[in-house]
């Protein structure tokens, strides 16, 4: 059996700008991304905080790749929002806004799944 990797961190909705177009809202934050790789070398476990908006297409894109979400707490009010613009190669990103929201009073807790 694989070991399980738990993820503790941020769950974000990005708005990023690049020179190819730009997105709004989208996936991001660190505990998504490092579990979405993770997540093809083992279970993970992924601990974090949304607000209410978070939308449910995003919840059933992480259970989709084997991605337990039982750590992850919803709480009144917005999600996370990070907005960038990233230059032209992409070695630099420019932070327009950044809006911790209910990421701002974030207690991670871990139960017994996440420590065995």
């Amino acid at each position: 059996m694989k070991n399980t990797i738990v993820v503790v961190g941020s769950v974000a909705l990005d708005s990023v700008q690049t020179i190819h177009g730009r997105t709004a809202r989208d996936l991001g934050g660190s505990a998504v991304h490092f579990s979405l790789s993770a997540s093809h070398f083992a279970p993970v476990r992924m601990v974090g905080v949304v607000g209410e908006d978070f939308p449910v297409r995003f919840r059933r894109l992480l259970k989709r790749r084997n991605i337990c979400l039982e750590g992850l707490q919803v709480m009144p009010g917005k999600t996370f929002h990070w907005k960038g613009k990233y230059d032209r190669d992409f070695k630099n990103a420019l932070t327009i806004a950044t809006h911790l929201n209910v990421f701002e009073h974030f207690k991670p807790s871990l139960n017994d799944a996440h420590t065995e």
